[in-house]
C-alpha cells in the first residue's frame, strides 16, 4: 500500500495499519490483478465468493471500484475508489483510468530523471576517478590558460600539489620560455595529427625544483558549440627511458672500445714483435752478414710504415671531422685520385678504365674526404685483382643524383662478408686495419649520400657512391 485519501484515514480506526497485503490471501480487490481487469462493486454487503472480509475499525464500504494499471502489458499497480453515492459505471472507470496512467506517468518520469541525473554522477565519479588514477600525467586549461585539471600523476611528475595549481597556475608556468607558445601552434598545425591534434610530441616540462622533465606529450582542442574553450594534454615521463637509453648507450661504447683496444692490441703487437726480434739480431749480430742483416732492417721499415698506417686510420676513425663542401667537378677529382693510383696499378699488372660523363653538373663535396673513399676503395680492389684485373671508374647522373661506380674484376666478396663490410675493424685482408670502408661510409653519409656494394663470385664487385646533385639555380640567379 502506498496512499490513502485524507478522507479514508479519518474513518479508518485500525491502529496498526498494514502496508503489505500478498496477492493470494487478498480477497475481493485482488480480483482487479487476477482478472487482469477494471472490477465494479456497487453492493459491497452482498454476498461474494471472493470477499475475505476487512477487519474491525476499517473504513465502512458500501461500493468500490478497483482498476489494475498498466505498463505495457505488466501490472505496476492497483487504483481504488469507493463509497460513491450513485453506482460505478464505465465513466468512472475511463475517469480513474486516465488520472493513474496520468500519475504513472509522472513517477516514471521522475524516476528517469533520477536514474539518469544517478548515471550522470556514476559517469563524472568514473571519469574523475579515471583522470587521477590514470598512469599519464594529464593537465586541462581553458584559452587563457588557467589550469582546470592536474591529475595526481601530473603532480608526482612534476612535484606540485595539485591544490597549488588548480585556479593558480598558468600552462606556460609549466614550460620552458617560448615552449608552450610553440605547443599552441603545433595542436593547431595539421601536420602532427590534425588540426586540434598533436600526437606524441617529444618536449620539456618544468619541474617545481626548477629542473625540466622530458616528457612525451600529447593533447587535444576541448570544444563547445564549435567554439574552443581549453586544451586537455596527457603526457609520460620520459626521464627513466632516458636514463635506460644513456645507459644502453654508454655500454655500446664500452663495447666498442673493448674491441677497438683489443684490435688495436692485435694490430700493433704484430709488428712491434718482428721489428723486436729483428732489431735485438742485427745488434748481436753487427758485424756479420751485412746482406742479411740489410733484409732485416727493410722488414723492420715496412713494419713501422705499417703500424703508422694504422694509427693513421684509427685516428682519422676516431677524430671525424664535418666535411667542408664546394662546388666541384667530380671527373675532374676522379683523374686526379687515378693519378695517385697509377704506380699501384702497374705495379700489379692491372689496367684501368675511366668512364666519365662528360655532362656531369658540378656537386658539393669536400675534396679530401672524397678523395680517401676513391682510394679506399680503389685500393681494396686492387688488392683482390690478380695480374691481367681491369679497375673501371665511371660517373653518371640518375634520378636527381650523381653517382661513381668502381668496379674489379676479382674473385667477388662472399654474401656473408658482405653483411659486415662496413663494420668498425672488420676486415678479410690479413693486414687489413677493417677502418677503411668504415671511415668511407661515415663521409658518404656526412655528404647526405649513401654506399651500395654489388658484387658476384669470380666476375668482382661494383661499389657504387650516391651523392646528392646541387640544387637547379634560377635564371640569372
Amino acid at each position: 500500500m502506498q496512499a490513502w485519501s485524507k478522507t479514508a484515514m479519518e474513518e479508518c480506526a485500525i491502529v496498526d495499519k498494514p502496508r503489505v497485503y500478498p496477492l493470494e490471501t487478498t480477497g475481493l480487490w485482488g480480483e482487479a490483478v487476477r482478472q487482469r481487469r477494471p472490477i465494479i462493486t456497487n453492493d459491497y454487503a452482498a454476498p461474494n465468493p471472493h470477499k475475505q472480509g476487512y477487519p474491525a475499525g476499517h473504513v465502512e464500504i458500501r461500493r468500490h471500484l478497483n482498476i489494475p494499471l498498466f505498463d505495457g502489458d505488466h501490472i505496476v499497480a492497483v487504483a481504488g475508489v469507493g463509497n460513491k453515492d450513485e453506482n460505478y459505471d464505465e465513466s468512472d472507470v475511463r475517469q480513474l483510468t486516465l488520472l493513474m496512467n496520468g500519475m504513472w506517468w509522472q513517477i516514471k518520469r521522475q524516476r528517469t530523471e533520477e536514474n539518469l541525473a544517478a548515471e550522470v554522477e556514476r559517469g563524472l565519479y568514473f571519469q574523475k576517478l579515471l583522470i587521477h588514477t590514470c598512469m599519464d600525467g594529464i593537465m586541462a586549461h581553458d584559452v587563457a590558460g588557467n589550469i582546470l585539471i592536474f591529475n595526481e600523476t601530473a603532480a608526482k611528475i612534476l612535484g606540485y600539489e595539485p591544490e597549488e595549481v588548480l585556479g593558480s597556475m598558468n600552462i606556460r608556468d609549466f614550460y620552458p620560455p617560448g615552449a608552450a607558445r610553440e605547443i599552441d601552434e603545433k595542436i593547431h598545425h595539421p601536420a602532427h595529427g590534425g588540426v586540434g591534434i598533436l600526437e606524441n610530441f617529444e618536449t620539456l616540462a618544468r619541474h617545481k625544483d626548477g629542473t625540466l622533465v622530458p616528457i612525451w606529450l600529447s593533447a587535444r582542442v576541448l570544444y563547445e558549440h564549435n567554439r574552443e574553450i581549453g586544451v586537455i594534454g596527457h603526457f609520460k615521463d620520459l626521464r627513466d627511458r632516458k636514463r635506460m637509453e644513456e645507459e644502453l648507450l654508454r655500454g655500446e661504447r664500452l663495447a666498442v672500445l673493448g674491441k677497438m683496444a683489443a684490435h688495436i692490441s692485435h694490430e700493433i703487437k704484430n709488428p712491434l714483435m718482428l721489428i723486436g726480434g729483428f732489431a735485438r739480431q742485427i745488434l748481436k749480430d753487427m758485424a756479420q752478414e751485412p746482406p742479411k742483416n740489410l733484409a732485416k732492417l727493410q722488414i723492420i721499415v715496412d713494419e713501422v710504415r705499417r703500424l703508422e698506417d694504422f694509427l693513421v686510420e684509427v685516428g682519422s676513425y676516431a677524430k671525424f671531422s664535418e666535411p667542408q663542401k664546394q662546388l666541384g667537378n667530380l671527373n675532374a677529382l676522379v683523374q686526379e685520385t687515378c693519378g695517385r693510383l697509377e704506380p699501384s696499378l702497374q705495379e700489379n699488372h692491372l689496367a684501368l678504365v675511366l668512364e666519365l660523363d662528360p655532362h656531369l653538373p658540378e656537386i658539393p663535396f669536400d675534396p679530401g674526404h672524397l678523395r680517401q673513399v676513391i682510394l679506399n676503395i680503389a685500393k681494396n680492389g686492387i688488392e683482390a685483382m690478380g695480374p691481367g684485373g681491369t679497375l673501371t671508374m665511371a660517373t653518371g647522373r640518375q634520378a636527381g643524383r650523381v653517382f661513381l661506380r668502381i668496379q674489379d674484376t676479382g674473385p667477388g666478396i662472399p654474401p656473408e662478408i658482405r653483411a659486415k663490410i662496413f663494420q668498425p675493424f672488420f676486415s678479410s685482408k690479413s693486414k687489413g686495419s677493417g677502418l677503411g670502408l668504415a671511415i668511407s661510409q661515415k663521409i658518404i653519409e656526412a655528404h647526405q649520400g649513401e654506399i651500395v656494394i654489388e658484387s658476384e663470385p669470380q666476375k668482382g664487385t661494383w661499389v657504387t657512391i650516391w651523392l646528392p646533385a646541387a640544387p637547379d639555380r634560377p635564371p640569372g640567379g
